[in-house]
C-alpha cells in the first residue's frame, strides 16, 4: 500500500514538473524568434517561399495552441512571384496529454481568409504539383530523422471566407466545416461557396454536404451521401435556374487525377439526368466517360435555359418533348455519344455521333430515325409568328468553320404533303462545302435520286443540284408549290443546274442548266384546252363562242418538254401533249423567279377522220394562275394563208411557192 502512494506521488510529482515545463516554454520561449527557421526549413523541403509577416502566438494548456497572422507561401520554380496560398489567420490545436505519450491528436484546424491561387504554366504543368524534374528539392537531415508523433485524429476544420481561383473561375466565399478525421470513420463536410466563370459571366452558388473517408489501402477519397445543390445563372437567362445533385458514393483521388461515381441523379432546370461517370485528369485537362439517361421534358418550358431559341414550326406542339439514354465519352476537345437512343416528340432516332471541337468543329454521324412527319417543323405560314423567326440579328463573332460526315436514314417521312420511305442521306462537309450524296428515297411509288453541293468558299454560295425523280405523283409533288393543282400524271422528272446567291430567290435568278419531263395519264388542271380551241373555232366561223364547260382541265395521254436554263429563265422549244383527238406542240418560256409564263402552243384537232385543224393559242399569267387564249394573231395570219392558197390552187399555181 505504501509503495502504491510513493508511485502515484511519484507520478503526480512528474506530471507536475511537466506542467511546469511547458508553462515555461510558454512564458520563455518566443515562438517569433523562429520565423527564418521555419521559412528556411520549407524552402528546403518544398522549394516555396514561406512568409510570416503576422505574429506566432503559442499556449501549451490546456492544449498546444499555434496561431498565426497573416502567411503565405510561394509558387514552385517556374511560376510567377505571386503567392500560391495565403491566409489572415489561422489556428491549430493539439490534445496536450496524448501528445505527451507520442500520440498527435489535433483537436481544430481553422482558416480566415484563404486565398489560393491555381496556375499551370506554358508546359501544363500545375503549381499544386510537386517541383519539376530540374528544380529537384534538396534533403535534408530531417528526412531520415524519426517521424515524431503519427497523426491518429483531426477533429475539426473550419475555413471561412475563402477565395480559390484558376483558369479564369473565381470561387469566393468559400466556407468549409468538418466533423473529426478520424482515419477509420465517415467524417461529415459541409460546404459552401460563390463561383463565377471568365468571359462567359456566368454564375454558380454551391450548398454541398456529405461524408468523407480515405481506402486506407488504395488511398481514394470516398464521398458518401453526396447532395449538393445551388443556382446557376447565365446572362441573359433572367432568373437563377435551381440544380441539385445527389450520388450514394464518389471516389476521388487526387494524387491519381481520378473521379468516379456509380450512380448519380442530376436536375437542373426541369431536366433530370441518371447515371454513372468516371473522370481523368481532373486537374490537367479534364476527360469523363460513362452512361446518362434524359428523362422525358417538355422544350419550350426550358427554352431559356438552352443557349438558343427554337424555331417557331407549323404545328406549335412540335418540338414539345425530347428523352434519351446514351454513353458518353468528353474531353477537352471531343464529345461522343455511342449506342444513342433519342426520342423527340414521335420521332425514335438511334446511332452514334461525335463532335471534335478545334479550329474547325468537325461532326461524324450515323443515325438512323424511324418516322417523322417534317411537315410539323416547317416554319408557319403567315401571321405574326413567321414574321417573327424570319428576323435575324447581325453576329459581332467570328463564323464557326463545321467539318461534317456521316449518314441518315430514315424508315419513313413526310415532307410537303409527300409520303417517302427509306431515306437516305449521306452528308460530307469540308472547307466550306456541302456535299449531300446521294439523296435517296422512296416516294408515293416513285423514287428520288439525287446529288447536291452547296459551296460556300466565295462571298457568295453556291449551290449544284443534280436529281432524278421517277415515276413520281407530280400532283403531290406540287402540292405544297406554286403549282399546286395545276398539273397530275405519273411523271418522269430530270434537273441539272447550279445558282448563285444568299438565299432561295438570289438562286432562282441566276439559276442555269437543263429540265426535262415526261408525264404519262394525266391532266392540265384548271385549262381547258377543248374549250379554248372551240372559242377559236368560233371566232374563225365568226359564230357565237360556246358555253364553259364544268370540267376545267384537259386530260392527257403523254406530256413532254425538255428546257434550258439561264439565269432563272427556263425555254422551251418541244412542248408536246398528245390527248385523245388532241395535240399540241409549242414553245415559251417561264421565269422561275417571278412564275411568269410566255408560251406560244398549236392545238391540231381531229375534226374529221381525214382532217386535222390547227388553232394558235397563247399561255401566260403565271405557272400558279395561268390564263388560255387563242391566239388572233397566228389565226389572222393562217386564215389569210388558208385563202392565199386556195386563191393559187384554183388557179393552178398550188406548187408556186412549195419551195
Amino acid at each position: 500500500m505504501r509503495n502504491l502512494k510513493v508511485l502515484g506521488v511519484l507520478a503526480g510529482g512528474i506530471g507536475v514538473l511537466l506542467c511546469a515545463a511547458l508553462l515555461g516554454v510558454w512564458l520563455f520561449v518566443n515562438p517569433n524568434a523562429y520565423k527564418a527557421k521555419i521559412a528556411a526549413s520549407v524552402k528546403e523541403s518544398t522549394g516555396r517561399e514561406l512568409k510570416l509577416p503576422g505574429d506566432i502566438k503559442l499556449s501549451v494548456i490546456p492544449w498546444v495552441a499555434l496561431e498565426l497572422g497573416p502567411a503565405s507561401l510561394g509558387n514552385p520554380p517556374g511560376f510567377s512571384d505571386e503567392p500560391f496560398l495565403s491566409f489572415t489567420h489561422a489556428s491549430v490545436r493539439v490534445r496536450l496529454l496524448p501528445l505527451l505519450r507520442q500520440h498527435l491528436q489535433i483537436a481544430r484546424v481553422e482558416v480566415e481568409g484563404l486565398d489560393l491561387r491555381l496556375r499551370q504554366n506554358a508546359a501544363g504543368r500545375g503549381n499544386w504539383q510537386g517541383a519539376e524534374p530540374g528544380h529537384p528539392v534538396a534533403k535534408s537531415d530531417s528526412d531520415h530523422a524519426d517521424a515524431g508523433p503519427a497523426l491518429e485524429t483531426l477533429a475539426n476544420i473550419r475555413v471561412e471566407n475563402g477565395r480559390v481561383t484558376y483558369e479564369g473561375i473565381t470561387v469566393e466565399k468559400f466556407n468549409l466545416e468538418t466533423g473529426s478525421l478520424a482515419a477509420d470513420r465517415h467524417v461529415p463536410f459541409n460546404l459552401t461557396f460563390d463561383a463565377s466563370r471568365a468571359p462567359s459571366g456566368e454564375q454558380l452558388s454551391l450548398n454541398a454536404k456529405f461524408d468523407l473517408s480515405q481506402d486506407a489501402a488504395q488511398k481514394p477519397l470516398r464521398l458518401s451521401a453526396v447532395n449538393v445543390s445551388g443556382t446557376l445563372s447565365r446572362p441573359g437567362e433572367g432568373r437563377p435556374a435551381h440544380w441539385d445533385l445527389s450520388a450514394p458514393e464518389i471516389k476521388v483521388s487526387v494524387t491519381e487525377q481520378t473521379l468516379a461515381a456509380q450512380a448519380f441523379n442530376l436536375s437542373y432546370s426541369g431536366m433530370h439526368l441518371t447515371g454513372s461517370a468516371q473522370a481523368t485528369n481532373i486537374l490537367d485537362g479534364i476527360s469523363v466517360a460513362g452512361s446518362v439517361t434524359l428523362a422525358p421534358l417538355l422544350l419550350r418550358e426550358i427554352e431559356p435555359r438552352l443557349g438558343f431559341s427554337l424555331p417557331r414550326t407549323h404545328d406549335p406542339k412540335a418540338l414539345s418533348q425530347l428523352s434519351a439514354t446514351t454513353d458518353f465519352a468528353y474531353d477537352s476537345k471531343t464529345l461522343a455519344l455511342a449506342h444513342l437512343q433519342l426520342r423527340l416528340d414521335d420521332t425514335q432516332i438511334q446511332g452514334n455521333l461525335k463532335l471534335t471541337a478545334g479550329d474547325t468543329q468537325a461532326l461524324q454521324f450515323d443515325l438512323a430515325a424511324d418516322q417523322v412527319d417534317l411537315d410539323r417543323y416547317r416554319a408557319p405560314t403567315g401571321g405574326p409568328v413567321a414574321q417573327e423567326t424570319t428576323v435575324t440579328a447581325p453576329s459581332a463573332k467570328p463564323e464557326m468553320a463545321w467539318d461534317a460526315s456521316g449518314t441518315l436514314t430514315i424508315k419513313s417521312a413526310r415532307f410537303a404533303s409527300l409520303d417517302l420511305s427509306n431515306v437516305r442521306v449521306t452528308v460530307a462537309a469540308k472547307d466550306k462545302v456541302l456535299h449531300l450524296s446521294p439523296v435517296e428515297a422512296q416516294l408515293d411509288g416513285g423514287r428520288s435520286l439525287g446529288d447536291v453541293t452547296l459551296d460556300s468558299r466565295g462571298p457568295t454560295p453556291t449551290l449544284n443540284v443534280d436529281e432524278q425523280l421517277t415515276g413520281i405523283d407530280m400532283a403531290r409533288l406540287l402540292a405544297n408549290t406554286g403549282g399546286r393543282g395545276r398539273l397530275s400524271g405519273r411523271a418522269t422528272l430530270n434537273l441539272k443546274a447550279s445558282g448563285r446567291g444568299a438565299n432561295v430567290d438570289a438562286m432562282l435568278k441566276t439559276l442555269t442548266g437543263h429540265f426535262d419531263a415526261n408525264l404519262a395519264d394525266g391532266a392540265l388542271e384548271g385549262i381547258d384546252v377543248g374549250y379554248e380551241l372551240s372559242v377559236a373555232q368560233a371566232l374563225i366561223d365568226k359564230s357565237a363562242a360556246p358555253a364553259r364547260g364544268s370540267s376545267n382541265r384537259t386530260p392527257f395521254q403523254a406530256f413532254k418538254l425538255s428546257s434550258q436554263i439561264t439565269n432563272g429563265v427556263a425555254e422551251t422549244h418541244d412542248l408536246a401533249i398528245a390527248a385523245q383527238a388532241l395535240r399540241v406542240a409549242g414553245q415559251g418560256s417561264a421565269n422561275l423567279a417571278t412564275k411568269g409564263i410566255d408560251f406560244k402552243l398549236l392545238a391540231s384537232v381531229a375534226t374529221a377522220p381525214d382532217r386535222n385543224t390547227d388553232i394558235p393559242l397563247k399561255v401566260t399569267g403565271t405557272y400558279a394562275a395561268p390564263t388560255v387564249r387563242p391566239d388572233i394573231e397566228g389565226l389572222a395570219k393562217d386564215q389569210l394563208k388558208q385563202k392565199l392558197q386556195d386563191i393559187l390552187k384554183k388557179n393552178g399555181l398550188q406548187g408556186l411557192f412549195s419551195k
